[in-house]
């Protein structure tokens, strides 16, 4: 029988964010800002849930609340890499490597607790996503081979968190615990 939490109440949604500071173009300072929301919507979905919710495994996929989360993290510093040419340290890599997409054809691993998938995320962001789009001077520059711009990526990049973020939930509620959205 699985064990059952009492639902949890999510923090307010947010529609007002000013650009964060320090940024040399004002619309990818904003555009960080929603990332940074959507990744601390992501954190109030799971700081309160144990391995067991993190582990739980959709029904008829390998998805897991830690998967996802670890692949978010992967993603970002993946794609932070190919457009700033930082590259994730040594340990924030070995921290990230299970949420590779060539990583979904083997069972999902045992996630890391809460708290560490927190610290992941929020090191791929102060390591690699803050530093490489501070001084970027222009959001629509072609800065991958297919032509994609930054305003691209961060597009594909805000897209990825939230489209996460619904798996997450429904996970979340597959296990035996709502997450409630509040204004």
């Amino acid at each position: 029988e699985k064990l059952r939490m009492d639902n949890k109440t999510g923090r307010g949604r947010l529609y007002a964010l000013e650009p964060l500071k320090d940024f040399t173009n004002r619309e990818i300072a904003i555009a960080a800002a929603w990332l940074d929301e959507y990744r601390f919507r992501v954190y109030d979905q799971i700081d309160d849930l144990p391995a067991e919710a993190l582990n739980h495994q959709a029904p008829g996929t390998g998805l897991t609340i830690g998967r996802l989360v670890l692949h978010m993290a992967w993603a970002e510093a993946l794609w932070m890499g190919r457009i700033t040419g930082l590259q994730a340290s040594g340990r924030l890599s070995s921290d990230i490597a299970s949420g590779a997409l060539d990583q979904f054809i083997d069972t999902p691993p045992m996630s890391p607790p809460a708290p560490d998938l927190v610290r992941i995320c929020q090191a791929v962001r102060d390591e690699m996503t803050i530093p490489g789009l501070k001084g970027a001077e222009d959001a629509g520059k072609a800065v991958w081979k297919d032509g994609s711009t930054i305003r691209g990526i961060l597009g594909q990049l805000q897209w990825h968190w939230v489209y996460h973020s619904g798996q997450i939930g429904l996970i979340r509620f597959e296990w035996g615990s709502d997450y409630t959205w509040t204004m």
